[in-house]
């Protein structure tokens, strides 16, 4: 009987205005459940919009046609993209709200965040050099398994000195395998389907982390109807977050799958090849700027609908799920856009836009305010793995054609360094505001910085697009 009642319970807790309390298995206050309208609104426009790709994609028009056209490699590294975007979301999503629920104030998250990304930052430029000189699979493989091993570690653990050495051991492994995707992708693909490629991996990607943002939110209630435990506390984040590690395992075994032919690259060839100084150095600057700007906001936006506004764990996962679907279904029509204005201007003219949404959301008291401003600010700035914006496959594409195939992973490594790096900083520096309640502050730093990274971005880099497709550019040079 007492199964039968967890029914009634999940559905009066997803479309009523109960209060959970968290009793004595969290650390925080009840909260108030959104009201009916907003859940309704909410879980409405995300069926309607899963409903819209599951009939574009029995048609053929957004993925069977084009998925039957790429290479063997290029389909198995789209099949692992939902895996990754899952289980990326879901313990993204958690793992913040989990810490405070443990017991760890927001300094402390401040600093696991700070150390991870810094981490991070400082492992990819040796990865990418690496994933130059031996393989991306092997690289990849190696990074991947001992991020995974690592992540497990952290659910369980609870030492604080442990917690923020493993956050160094992830960020350090993370390195290794976040720089493998995007030179291995164009590296697998044909010129004319590239565009095609980065666009459906983003969008099935984000497709798949806006689920996961979904169970990131229902699953603690399920665990805290099981086991009569808060839907807050420690135990029930803990428990939703052991559902992600199977998850993070499927999507290794697309890249066994892989069949890599690599002919290993001496020292002195690969310095020897690096030529295109300017734009490399241009591109890390860009993501330094990106980094430094979001370190101040997007690390923790779990954690200011948490603390700020005192939303739900139901609650943010619905509205982050919301974020990642429509960010999924926009991507899919980005590259339209780019045909009528080119890859710069329209990742510029994309980020720019964002801007206002990410500074007004930092000034924001509302629970639906706050949530439709996150939904712009994720469609157009993004955020970390994998809540990116609807123009970042593009950016990212641009990236990878503007410069030698033997530079590749060389310059992915440096530009993820350059984000994450900075990003560290910037998270180092909004804690101590964050902590106090101030988070306007950080959000229009944030936002200013961010700003100036594409507007130098599109001065230097419009010369190189100009009229033509990137791909022309590059050729002609």
């Amino acid at each position: 009987m007492k199964r039968w009642r967890m029914v009634p319970s999940l559905a009066t807790i997803l479309f009523a205005s109960l209060l959970w309390a968290d009793g004595d298995h969290g650390a925080h206050a009840p909260k108030m459940a959104a009201p009916f309208w907003v859940w309704v609104a909410g879980l409405g426009g995300l069926t309607l919009v899963v409903l819209f790709l599951i009939y574009q994609g029995r048609r053929g028009t957004l993925l069977s046609e084009r998925f039957r056209g790429f290479s063997r490699n290029a389909r198995l590294l789209l099949i692992r993209s939902p895996f990754s975007g899952f289980s990326s979301s879901l313990i993204r999503l958690l793992f913040n709200l989990y810490l405070l629920a443990a017991g760890f104030d927001m300094l402390f998250v401040a600093k696991f965040a700070a150390i991870n990304w810094t981490c991070h930052g400082l492992a990819v430029i040796p990865s990418g050099i690496l994933s130059d000189l031996f393989g991306r699979r092997r690289i990849f493989l190696i990074g991947y398994t001992g991020n995974m091993l690592a992540t497990a570690a952290i659910i369980f653990v609870t030492d604080p000195t442990w917690l923020l050495v493993l956050a160094a051991v992830i960020g350090l492994f993370e390195g290794g395998h976040a720089i493998v995707g995007p030179p291995f992708m164009v590296e697998q693909s044909r010129p004319d389907e590239r565009l095609y490629l980065f666009s459906l991996n983003g969008g099935i990607q984000v497709g798949a982390a806006s689920l996961g943002n979904l169970a990131a939110g229902v699953l603690p209630l399920v665990f805290a109807a099981l086991f009569d435990i808060g839907p807050e506390s420690a135990w029930a984040r803990r428990a939703a977050l052991i559902c992600g590690l199977p998850i993070m395992l499927f999507s290794m075994i697309p890249i066994y799958l892989i069949r890599e032919e690599w002919r290993p690259m001496n020292i002195r060839r690969w310095v020897e090849g690096i030529e295109n100084y300017g734009r490399i150095g241009m591109l890390a600057l860009t993501e330094g700027l990106i980094g430094l700007g979001l370190g101040f906001s997007a690390p923790f936006f779990n954690i200011f609908f948490d603390q700020q506004l005192k939303a739900s764990t139901a609650q943010i996962g619905l509205i982050f799920a919301l974020g990642s679907i429509m960010t999924a279904v926009a991507t899919l029509f980005v590259p339209l856009v780019v045909r009528r204005l080119g890859r710069v201007r329209t990742v510029t003219f994309v980020k720019l836009l964002g801007v206002p949404s990410l500074i007004l959301l930092g000034m924001s008291h509302s629970v639906v305010w706050a949530g439709a401003l996150y939904i712009v600010t994720i469609l157009l700035i993004g955020g970390p793995f994998p809540n990116k914006g609807i123009s970042d496959p593009i950016f990212t594409l641009f990236a990878m054609e503007v410069v030698k195939e033997r530079e590749r992973g060389t310059t992915n490594g440096l530009m993820h360094a350059f984000v994450e790096f900075p990003m560290g900083i910037g998270a180092a520096l909004a804690g101590p505001f964050m902590a106090v309640g101030d988070w306007q502050t950080p959000y229009m730093i944030g936002g200013a910085i961010f700003a100036v990274a594409f507007i130098l971005y599109y001065f230097y880099f419009i010369r190189i697009d100009g009229r033509e497709p990137v791909l022309q550019a590059v050729t002609a040079s």
